[in-house]
């Protein structure tokens, strides 16, 4: 899932007028005790919202409601698929009360929503259901529980790993991917006496976080939902990673022809990338005789930090049939249904339990089954896009204009706190 989608201001006092309507609703509470269940005579029908990035993807969520009406006839569903802006789309549905009873929500900006009231608090569902949470990847999970309460359950989950052109390699003398940085650095001379560009990666948080937190920094503090970037910690990993673009170790796919890493890596001109599994899919259809090998993403200082991509089911806290609707969002994240995903090789299940049958059928994504032990959701809390915004600008002009990385972070927090003010 290469996606990213934006929040900007007028998002979040939309759903913050949504809150206010929401929490004044005495049937939608959280307390699972509300709402035809579709368990008696009347039948349900139910809306789930999704966007699909393939046919292959909307084929598996419809098999997977064709599973979950057999077993609950009186449980009709019908689906959303929403194109273009997913979250732009979304926005006036949930003003409104009219989103769909359950649909996707992407990690970025869960915590907006969840703070918003948008979103029903799934807990008392949860304990109701007997659902195992402890079979969820630990980190994908976390990526939708705020302040203590539980908003979404993944249904599928991508890291980071490094993708190598096994020919490049050759050609430089390398036998074996870089399993540190530090290592890294190392081939990226030998890959430069060559006259080949060793590693191709934006200038994008999304992609070069795993440098900050291996260095013992944080942009950003969970437990006060605060922005951390001037933080002394956050100078070295960040200097890294500048010194690294600025000797040519890593360069930017824009300076390579392409708008994404994957571009110019099917094209022979880089010898590693930084990518999720999604590249696989790309470079399976673009890049069919391309010679590349898959490692795990390379550790710094004893630490292998990677970042957790992943989307939830989440409920409407409108929604008028929450029971129903815990129903379906159960099912679709549920054992049986994963095991579908599982089989269609389409995405990696977030359930523990469904990984090993995965990557018996698709070997090649252990390395990001693997990121997902020490990753950490790729969210920033309720700051979204600006969050992002403000660092991706502020560390381009650093990089371009050779500025030093506490004058990058210090940038990026100006920026971001004469938002807050506006």
């Amino acid at each position: 899932m290469k996606k990213k989608a934006g929040i900007n201001l007028i998002v979040i006092g939309l759903l913050a007028s949504t809150a206010v309507v929401g929490c004044g609703s005495a049937s939608n509470t959280g307390t699972g005790s509300s709402g035809n269940s579709g368990s008696g005579s009347s039948p349900v029908t139910l809306k789930l919202g999704m966007w699909a990035s393939s046919p292959a993807e909307k084929q598996l969520v419809d098999e997977q409601i064709a599973a979950f009406e057999k077993a609950n006839p009186n449980i009709k569903v019908k689906t959303q698929v929403v194109t273009g802006s997913y979250l732009q789309a979304m926005q006036p549905m949930l003003a409104s009360h009219t989103a769909p009873d359950i649909f996707y929500v992407d990690a970025s900006y869960a915590p907006t929503l969840e703070s918003s009231g948008a979103l029903m608090p799934l807990d008392s569902y949860i304990k109701k259901a007997n659902i195992d949470t402890k079979d969820f990847a630990p980190a994908a999970l976390k990526a939708f529980q705020w302040k203590g309460s539980t908003y979404g359950l993944p249904k599928d989950i991508n890291t980071m790993a490094l993708e190598y052109n096994k020919d490049l390699f050759a050609k430089a003398g390398i036998t074996a991917p870089p399993a540190t940085w530090d290592e890294f650095q190392k081939d990226a001379e030998l890959l430069k006496a060559k006259h080949i560009v060793p590693l191709s990666m934006p200038i994008d948080v999304a992609r070069y976080y795993p440098f900050v937190t291996d260095f013992g920094g944080s942009y950003y503090d969970v437990s006060a939902n605060k922005v951390t970037f001037t933080n002394a910690a956050n100078e070295k990993g960040l200097a890294f990673y500048m010194d690294n673009m600025k000797n040519k170790n890593i360069v930017a796919p824009k300076d390579l022809g392409g708008d994404w890493a994957g571009i110019p890596f099917s094209q022979g001109k880089v010898a590693m990338v930084a990518e999720g599994a999604w590249v696989i899919p790309f470079l399976k259809q673009s890049a069919p005789n391309l010679q590349y090998g898959i490692a795990p993403f390379p550790a710094e200082n004893g630490k292998a930090g990677n970042m957790t991509y992943t989307v939830s089911y989440s409920m409407a806290k409108a929604t008028k049939h929450p029971n129903a609707a815990a129903k379906l969002l159960f099912f679709m994240t549920g054992k049986e249904a994963q095991k579908m995903t599982a089989d269609s090789g389409l995405a990696i299940p977030s359930r523990i339990s469904q990984q090993s049958a995965f990557l018996q059928k698709k070997p090649a994504y252990k390395a990001f089954v693997d990121g997902e032990k020490e990753a950490i959701p790729y969210q920033f809390g309720t700051y979204g896009q600006n969050f992002v915004d403000a660092i991706n600008k502020a560390t381009e002009a650093g990089v371009l204009q050779g500025m030093a990385p506490s004058k990058v972070l210090s940038q990026a927090q100006q920026t971001l706190d004469s938002q807050a003010n506006q």
